[in-house]
């Protein structure tokens, strides 16, 4: 049998197994950047405050429900498909509201109560090139360590910090 007779074939054979399938991957990448969800995640608090403030423009009263907030914003409902973890509390009277918005990356919250606006963020990742927005408070904590002869006190106190650039 002479091996030159299939040269050909097993050469189609190769190409058609490892060649064609590089030229015919699609480029570009299906999932988000580290950098990308977070930047969603803030866009996501900023369309949830907005959604709710228009809601309390037109009906004097926070909505609590996430899918009429949702249906408002088209690019709110698909910013939740990051994943995002998202909690809406309404007061009673609906005339205060909270809503935290976490990722793998960010966690951040926005509260409003009458005129008075509260934000706060956390950056969970660093490293991500993400940064909590201007004007929201930073929580840290402080671990203070106290030995008195054989007994030994920890206390952590948590303080504030607002970003200011």
């Amino acid at each position: 049998m002479d091996m030159r007779r299939f040269l050909p074939i097993l050469l189609i054979a190769f190409a058609a197994l490892f060649i064609l399938p590089q030229l015919f991957k699609g480029k570009g990448s299906k999932t988000l950047s580290t950098k990308d969800r977070g930047r969603l995640t803030l866009d996501a608090v900023g369309r949830i405050d907005r959604a709710e403030q228009q809601a309390f423009s037109t009906g004097g009263k926070y909505s609590s429900d996430l899918a009429v907030l949702a249906a408002r914003d088209k690019v709110l409902a698909s910013e939740l498909t990051i994943p995002l973890l998202v909690d809406l509390d309404v007061s009673d009277n609906g005339k205060t509201y909270l809503a935290r918005v976490s990722s793998d990356i960010v966690s951040t919250v926005v509260s409003r109560a009458g005129p008075t606006v509260f934000r706060s963020c956390r950056v969970l990742k660093s490293r991500t090139g993400i940064d909590c927005p201007i004007g929201s408070a930073v929580p840290t904590a402080t671990t203070v360590t106290t030995t008195t002869g054989t007994t030994t006190t920890t206390r952590t106190t948590g303080t504030l910090t607002t970003v200011t650039k």
